[in-house]
């Protein structure tokens, strides 16, 4: 699918201005808002009606040394995941992400989604925005198009067009020893 530069333009017109976006990721369709932005991501959690951890994305391996600690064997593994449908947790270093990402816990999440629309905003935006599930807290999450233009027809959304069954990213904590599962999602991942 050819991406339009006017899409990734108003895009990051709209995080710039503190706007939630919605868009498709390689699993399901996504809230966004720009990570460092807080009031940005207090309309999220108000949206979703809950006040937990959410993850980040951003558009490349490298970059996630600047927000967690990361050597190299657990580099590695996860350079065979990435991009891809998979959150990792790490634990997260002193960054200038919104207190409201991390909520206290001293992990981060993060996700680096096998899309074009993603990694083209992502690299264009040179930040890291927010990426959870559209849906209420405690509810399946919303991935058919319509019913999410319905629901919220005064965000704007970048769709790809496909409606798709999708359990969502598979959440992999990297702070133990042995990688645990925490979430089976999309990714298949061999321990």
């Amino acid at each position: 699918m050819i991406i339009s530069e006017n899409k990734i333009v108003n895009a990051i017109t709209n995080l710039k201005k503190g706007n939630i976006i919605i868009y498709a990721t390689d699993t399901l369709y996504g809230l966004s808002a720009d990570a460092t932005n807080t009031s940005a991501i207090q309309k999220i959690n108000n949206l979703k009606k809950r006040n937990s951890p959410l993850s980040v994305m951003i558009d490349d391996i490298k970059s996630i040394k600047k927000y967690a600690n990361l050597d190299s064997n657990t580099f590695n593994k996860i350079n065979k995941i990435l991009p891809g449908p998979f959150t990792i947790l790490l634990k997260a270093k002193k960054n200038n992400l919104s207190y409201l990402v991390q909520n206290e816990s001293d992990k981060i999440g993060i996700r680096i989604p096998n899309t074009m629309f993603c990694l083209n905003l992502l690299k264009k935006y040179k930040k890291p925005i927010i990426t959870t599930s559209i849906n209420i807290h405690d509810k399946e999450p919303l991935n058919n198009i319509d019913e999410i233009e319905r629901n919220f027809p005064d965000i704007n959304i970048y769709k790809n067009g496909i409606n798709k069954s999708s359990k969502g990213s598979t959440i992999i904590d990297f702070t133990f020893d042995k990688p645990k599962v925490i979430r089976q999602g999309d990714g298949e991942y061999i321990l």
